[in-house]
């Protein structure tokens, strides 16, 4: 009788460390269909990959990659501009802002929250302060993390944390 108690208490730890497994498989699965992932302002806003709007005004020349990713209905929209950075050539960089666009803007990240209770202005939010790590740059793809810090356009004092995630295929 002891042992069958010993085999049933295996089995169902055995059967409780499957189901976690699944839910920590799901749970990764659900996460991975975003294109973009950001958190500002104490609140997360994605996009997700077969939501993403086509990308009209792209910009991919040897010096000049300008990309904006945005879904209708979505209060957000990220734009990324790199300009004489060599990156094309690498395709992975990592960033420190704001020291990377002294003399002149090289790196330029922001953001448009259409649903931000601010002057119109402010609703256009810039990234100031932190890091851009770019692990993948092509023609088609873009896969990149940043965290740091950021602020409304005319805001300077009133910076705030922002973090997030791009991966996009477009």
């Amino acid at each position: 009788m002891k042992n069958t108690l010993k085999y049933l208490v295996l089995l169902l730890l055995i059967s409780c460390n499957e189901n976690q497994k699944k839910e920590v498989a799901t749970l990764s699965e659900s996460t991975s269909n975003y294109a973009v992932e950001l958190t500002m302002e104490g609140e997360v806003f994605r996009i997700k990959q077969e939501n993403l709007e086509p990308i009209k005004k792209t910009v991919f020349k040897k010096d000049s990659i300008l990309l904006l990713f945005w879904e209708d209905g979505n209060p957000i929209k990220l734009n990324f501009n790199l300009t004489h950075t060599n990156i094309l050539e690498t395709g992975v960089a990592t960033y420190t802002i704001p020291e990377v666009n002294s003399p002149k803007i090289k790196v330029d990240l922001n953001f448009y929250n259409a649903a931000r209770d601010v002057k119109t202005m402010n609703k256009r939010i810039i990234f100031r302060k932190g890091t851009i790590a770019i692990k993948k740059l092509t023609a088609s793809e873009l896969q990149m993390t940043f965290e740091g810090e950021g602020s409304g356009m005319m805001e300077r004092g009133d910076s705030f944390p922002i973090s997030g995630k791009v991966n996009v295929s477009y």
